[in-house]
């Protein structure tokens, strides 16, 4: 690995996802020492958000890339509807199949994967075929949840659930062999009644982040 840091980040196409990988980004090059880290976040042209922002941590700008890929091509979707919020009530449902199409996104994602060259990926949970890219590719991989530890356990539930699994045990936070079964460890980003506010969210990702920074260099 080189001595920076190089970090690849891929958020779900809705604004709910796009910011909070958004702060993570900021986060990330800010909890390291200086030039220790160059995260980059990895969104469609139109879910540019970063662009138009200039990337702050407290008094300090912090300096964040943003690299664009084709959004997955589906015919019914107007033109520039990429992302969750902005699509029509009946088509919010094709923003979801196409996210998480191996398909229609995964071959967009894995050539910008490939042409940056990145030490470590986040990879929001819809994109489940970046485990294996990793794999390939010979790098780190960890999926960051932006919906909060409750929305995560109840899922992991549904999904034991359906598959005839077992869900008692899934509280017990062990998730040491994740990757061996096909996906990647998970961080996170826990959002209480209490902690909802702009804020305070950002203020838990301090620890999210350099505890992040500590799993992609070790795994």
């Amino acid at each position: 690995m080189a001595e920076k840091l190089r970090v690849l980040l891929f958020p779900f196409f809705a604004t709910s996802h796009i910011e909070p990988f958004t702060d993570l980004t900021i986060r990330l090059v800010a909890a390291g020492p200086s030039d220790a880290v160059e995260a980059t976040v990895a969104v469609t042209p139109a879910n540019s958000l970063l662009e138009r922002r200039r990337p702050r941590y407290g008094h300090t700008v912090v300096a964040v890339r943003v690299a664009t890929y084709p959004f997955p091509a589906v015919e019914v979707l107007p033109e520039g509807v990429e992302n969750l919020g902005k699509a029509a009530a009946g088509d919010a449902w094709r923003i979801d199949a196409a996210a998480m199409s191996d398909a229609l996104t995964s071959p967009a994602q894995e050539a910008l994967l490939r042409a940056l060259s990145p030490d470590a990926i986040v990879t929001d949970a819809h994109f489940a075929w970046n485990v294996r890219l990793a794999r390939e590719l010979g790098v780190s991989c960890v999926a960051f949840s932006a919906i909060g530890a409750f929305s995560m356990l109840a899922m992991r539930h549904l999904q034991l659930a359906l598959a005839g699994g077992d869900a008692a045990g899934v509280a017990d936070g062990g998730d040491d062999d994740a990757v061996d079964r096909g996906r990647p460890p998970e961080l996170i980003a826990s959002r209480s009644p209490k902690s909802m506010n702009r804020e305070g969210f950002r203020g838990s990702l301090h620890v999210t982040a350099v505890d992040m920074i500590a799993c992609l260099v070790q795994a």
